[in-house]
């Protein structure tokens, strides 16, 4: 509780100082309307005796000092304006309270996602999106619901602190009584009050957990129903929806049975005190009706202080995932310096050394070694597994190399150049990422002010002239992740968006993977024209996308075993190039070499 009130003054410190002073102001008017009923009381006949009788001497003369008669009309015409006061204040307060705690929601939600989107991609890559998606979401909500439960409590307490201080002015010894009744209460439900956080608990562990599934398995239905294995996919879902809801069952039952208890012990501890009050202490008949009411409006309030004190506590452990997944990516920044220093490639990229390994996996390149140099196409070849796209997750400075280093022109790259070197990069990868949003938006978020010209030449040197027919042209709405386009079409229009950034280096990451031969020849045929533009690298298994390079690196277990021209490497008789070529139908089948045992 203590760390959501200080999220909600850290967040907004003038906000929750005002709601906290109209909280008070509130709670003063509460007390206010409390002292008019014993003006009232009298007006209705009823003697004031005892303590009560001070407390209606001093009533009386702050009416006389503000010229005012007590009459009935008059205490009413008061009453009713202190109403008015207080439920503006209550108003005020309201609108206070939620400022504050959604500046506070704001407030987690930009730093999550600002730590997320800065911190090292290989610490983002090791964690569900799906659990990033519930933090941000649903967990972020939860939090939302306790902050405000929060200021609830505190505005509930002061109120019940102005009911019990005038209790105490009334009978000391018979509000002594109730609250006592009222700890003990309290500390017998502890344990159920604390049930609340594990039941909470259970019941983030369990969302978070249907978040990714319903992901995964949204993302897995095309091969579920093709597989026939749509019942199995219904069935692994609804059992984690069946956690869901037997974890959120098992909470409101504790909620539930809280209430019951303390609604119970409630009417118990209001029949105790009008025992108390008439058989044993003989109070007068105007105490008696005033404590009545008091004690009706404080014991609800105290049930009240029990059950948001739960909620609270069951909102929690949203707020720890919230907490452990920021802090877990803050610790991992992606380090940019905060001067950049500007790296144009004029003559070479280049890899010396380098060697990377995922946590706790072998090797995935060992001191590579190659020059990609400007201007030209450069091939990296190699069968699945073998390297390939580690090397572009390099290239773009996504993961640092364990030792070795990339050298543009000589100057290694580092935390000072990755901005003025991301900038000049076009990057397409296998899987093309696209907006729910039209054609044009998914351009426009690449290249920001692009114009109509720009954006046209750039589908037209991407061969994606599918554009054009469709409903709406460039202003059609292309569905999530562009599911309204074919595979190929989708990978025409990620290396559109690449080229209208007019970048100096172009990466394509097995970018024409779903390409049928016309369109990547179509394709390749406008890479060429692009020849000395730009520095090209294609990174590939498909040999047919790279005859024509300059030069072809072969990758092969992580390291590189051959580098050349495809002439050269295919004319090897000792070539990998070459056996990955024949495997593809691209070089002849040699014979194999017979030695003559006479030899």
């Amino acid at each position: 509780m203590t760390s959501l009130l200080r999220g909600v003054f850290a967040a907004a410190p003038g906000r929750a100082l005002l709601a906290l002073a109209l909280t008070a102001a509130v709670g003063l008017t509460e007390g206010v309307t409390l002292l008019l009923l014993i003006p009232l009381l009298q007006l209705a006949g009823v003697a004031i005796e005892g303590s009560l009788g001070s407390i209606a001497v001093r009533v009386g003369a702050t009416f006389k000092a503000v010229g005012v008669t007590p009459t009935l009309a008059s205490v009413l015409v008061v009453y009713l304006v202190v109403s008015v006061i207080q439920a503006s204040l209550i108003r005020a307060r309201s609108m206070a309270d939620t400022v504050a705690v959604q500046r506070y929601t704001f407030a987690l939600r930009e730093r999550l996602y600002s730590a997320i989107a800065r911190a090292k991609w290989l610490v983002v890559s090791r964690i569900r999106s799906s659990d990033f998606t519930y933090a941000l979401t649903t967990a972020i909500d939860q939090v939302d619901n306790g902050a405000n439960n929060v200021l609830f409590l505190i505005g509930t307490l002061v109120v019940a602190l102005v009911y019990a201080a005038v209790a105490l002015r009334v009978s000391s010894s018979m509000t002594a009584i109730v609250l006592g009744t009222s700890i003990l209460l309290l500390f017998v439900e502890r344990a159920r009050t604390l049930l609340g956080r594990s039941r909470g608990k259970e019941v983030a562990t369990s969302t978070a957990a249907l978040f990714s599934t319903a992901s995964e398995h949204l993302g897995g239905l095309k091969i579920s129903k093709s597989y026939g294995h749509e019942e199995r996919h219904l069935s692994l879902f609804i059992e984690i929806t069946r956690k869901v809801n037997a974890a959120r069952i098992a909470l409101t039952r504790a909620f539930a049975s809280l209430r019951w208890q303390t609604s119970i012990g409630s009417a118990l501890a209001l029949s105790v005190i009008l025992y108390l009050a008439v058989g044993v202490f003989h109070l007068p008949t105007a105490a008696i009706l005033l404590l009545l009411f008091i004690f009706s409006r404080l014991v609800p309030r105290i049930v009240t202080l029990q059950q948001t004190f739960q909620e609270i506590l069951s909102v929690t452990p949203a707020l720890d995932t919230i907490e452990d997944l920021t802090i877990e990516c803050e610790r991992a920044p992606e380090k940019t310096s905060a001067t950049q220093n500007p790296v144009e490639i004029e003559k070479a990229i280049e890899l010396q050394n380098v060697s990377f390994s995922y946590t706790g996996s072998s090797p995935q390149l060992h001191e590579v070694s190659l020059e990609l140099p400007a201007g030209k196409t450069s091939a990296i070849v190699g069968a699945s597994g073998a390297g390939k796209t580690t090397i572009a997750d390099v290239l773009l400075g996504l993961i640092p190399p364990d030792s070795g280093s990339v050298t543009v022109d000589g100057t290694k790259l580092d935390e000072s150049h990755l901005v003025s070197w991301r900038e000049q990069i076009g990057y397409v990868a296998q899987d093309t990422f696209l907006f729910n949003d039209t054609v044009r938006f998914n351009l426009d978020w690449a290249a920001p002010g692009a114009s109509e010209e720009e954006m046209q030449a750039a589908l037209a040197s991407a061969a994606a002239d599918f554009v054009s027919r469709l409903p709406n042209g460039i202003d059609t709405v292309i569905g999530e992740r562009g599911m309204r386009l074919s595979g190929g079409e989708r990978q025409r229009l990620g290396l559109a968006r690449a080229l209208l950034r007019h970048p100096r280096v172009l990466i394509l990451d097995e970018a024409t993977s779903s390409l049928d031969s016309e369109n990547e020849d179509r394709i390749f045929d406008a890479i060429q024209r692009l020849h000395g533009e730009m520095t090209i690298v294609i990174i590939t298994h498909r040999l047919a996308t790279i005859r024509n390079a300059d030069v072809i690196h072969v990758l092969d277990g992580g390291l590189i075993t051959d580098s050349g021209t495809w002439e050269a490497l295919t004319d090897k008789e000792a070539s990998r190039l070459r056996d990955l070529g024949r495997a593809q139908g691209l070089t002849p089948p040699y014979a194999r070499r017979t030695i003559d045992p006479a030899q």
